[in-house]
Order: structure tokens, then C-alpha cells, then sequence
């Protein structure tokens, strides 16, 4: 049930008692912003490509933003006595890469940041889409916070490559599953220390299906975590893939054709 009495602090720190219900997932304020994200990042591909400088500068806007919104947030959080300090540091998958690309932005450390776009643009993605903000009446100071967060992290990784910033090699694509398994074991010592913890959803299936639910088996939503991010890798490398395919076919090209005019007599 809708409820319109709440107060602001209810409303900043999501007071789940006095906001009401909300219409939950696939609801149009859902759809609406899915749309948009997708609208918004074609936009900023093209835009980013043809001015890469304005690239760098959005990113690094961006990059500020999303520390200084996820520090405020921690901070309301430990302050208001919502959350403990443990509570609040960053266990989840979505929270540590709102500090770790910009480290490595602010840096300029391109070393292993390939795992560090891949994990931050299809975590943003996929959070987005099966993330349920919709669960309250209105959207809270929170979770427009995290719908920031998470227009911002696929926006930033498309600054660095449209921009030509960072250059993407397939061969380097492994790094990605490194930086997984860093990040799961990460997430594993939050959800040990943090009663009822569920960081990186490894606790409890944090997807709206189970493709192996026949097993019978507590865990089994860990298959289905590997076969999409199996599927995910795959939509990934293909068209890094392709275009170094393409690439090499046409350097070949130039080549043959620079050999074979060298051997024609004048």
C-alpha cells in the first residue's frame, strides 16, 4: 500500500515501515529507466568516440561523483545508526567498484583494469536490471543514490574505451574471471563477519530464477551464476573479437598489396 506521510528522514534513510509497498520489479518506472539506460549509453558511445577529450573530463566528473555519493551514503548509514561501520564498508560487488575505477582512473593504472571495466560494466548492468528499487512506495534517497551509481559505471567504462583511453585485447580477457574470484572471496569474508549477509548475492539466489532448481541443492543458483557468466563473457569478447579479425584481415591485406606493387617491375 502506497503511504505519502512519511518524512524526510524516512525518506533519506528508507524507512521500509512507514513508506509503504511499492509495485516491485518489471513495474513502468522499471521499464522506463531500463530504456533510458540503454538510450543513454548508444548516446554516450557515439558522443565519447567523437570527442574523446570530453570523454576523459565526463569520466573523471563522474568518477568524483560516484565517491563522494557512496561516502555520504556510508556515512548516513553509520551515523543514523541504520548500518554498523563493518556494515557499511564495501563488500558488495557494485560498492567496491564505485572505489576501485576510479583508483584506477585517478591513477591512470592500466594494468589488470581490463577485469576492472568488464566487472564494472556488466555488475552495473545486471544490478540495474534485476535490482529491485521498486519495492517502497517512492524511491528513496538510497536507492536513487544506487540508480546513479549504476547509470555511472557502464557510462565510465564506455568513456575509457569509446575514447580509445584503454585498449581492449582479447587474450587479456582471462584477467576478468581473476578479478571474479578476487571479488567472490572478498564478498565471502563480509557475508562471514555480517550476520544475514548475502554480498554478491552467494548466500542466497539474488536472481528472480534458478536454472538448475532440479538438483535439489542449496547452492545450486551458483550454476546459473556461471552458465551468465559464461553467456556474458562471450557477448563481451565477440565484438573485440571481431573487430581484431577484421583488423588483422586488413592489415594483411595492405600488406600484400604493398609486397605485390614492390614486385612489379616499373
Amino acid at each position: 500500500m502506497l503511504n505519502a506521510t512519511f518524512s524526510f528522514w524516512d525518506w533519506l534513510i528508507e524507512n521500509k515501515e512507514v513508506m509503504g509497498d511499492g509495485p516491485g520489479l518489471w513495474c513502468p518506472l522499471h521499464i522506463i529507466l531500463m530504456v533510458s539506460l540503454a538510450l543513454w549509453l548508444v548516446a554516450c558511445w557515439f558522443i565519447f568516440r567523437k570527442y574523446p577529450k570530453f570523454a576523459m573530463k565526463f569520466t573523471l566528473i563522474l568518477c568524483i561523483l560516484m565517491i563522494v555519493t557512496r561516502v555520504f551514503r556510508m556515512a548516513l548509514l553509520y551515523f543514523s545508526g541504520v548500518q554498523t561501520f563493518v556494515e557499511i564498508l564495501p563488500w558488495h560487488l557494485c560498492h567496491v567498484m564505485s572505489f576501485v575505477f576510479p583508483i584506477f582512473f585517478f591513477t591512470k593504472t592500466k594494468k589488470f583494469f581490463l577485469p576492472v571495466l568488464v566487472v564494472t560494466f556488466f555488475g552495473g548492468i545486471l544490478t540495474f536490471i534485476f535490482g529491485d528499487y521498486y519495492y517502497l512506495s517512492t524511491l528513496s534517497f538510497l536507492h536513487i543514490e544506487s540508480l546513479f551509481l549504476h547509470f555511472a559505471m557502464p557510462t565510465v567504462v564506455f568513456g575509457c574505451i569509446a575514447s580509445g583511453y584503454f585498449k581492449v585485447r582479447v587474450k587479456d580477457f582471462w584477467q576478468g574471471y581473476v578479478g571474479i574470484i578476487l571479488l567472490g572471496c572478498w564478498s565471502m569474508i563480509g557475508n562471514s563477519v555480517i550476520e544475514g549477509a548475502n554480498y554478491l548475492y552467494l548466500m542466497e539466489n539474488g536472481l528472480p530464477f534458478d536454472l538448475f532448481f532440479f538438483l535439489n541443492w542449496k547452492y545450486s543458483y551458483t550454476l546459473t551464476y556461471a552458465v551468465l557468466i559464461g553467456i556474458i563473457s562471450l557477448v563481451a569478447i565477440l565484438p573485440f573479437y571481431i573487430y581484431e579479425r577484421n583488423k588483422k584481415a586488413k592489415e594483411g591485406t595492405s600488406f600484400d598489396l604493398i609486397m605485390k606493387t614492390l614486385r612489379t617491375p616499373l
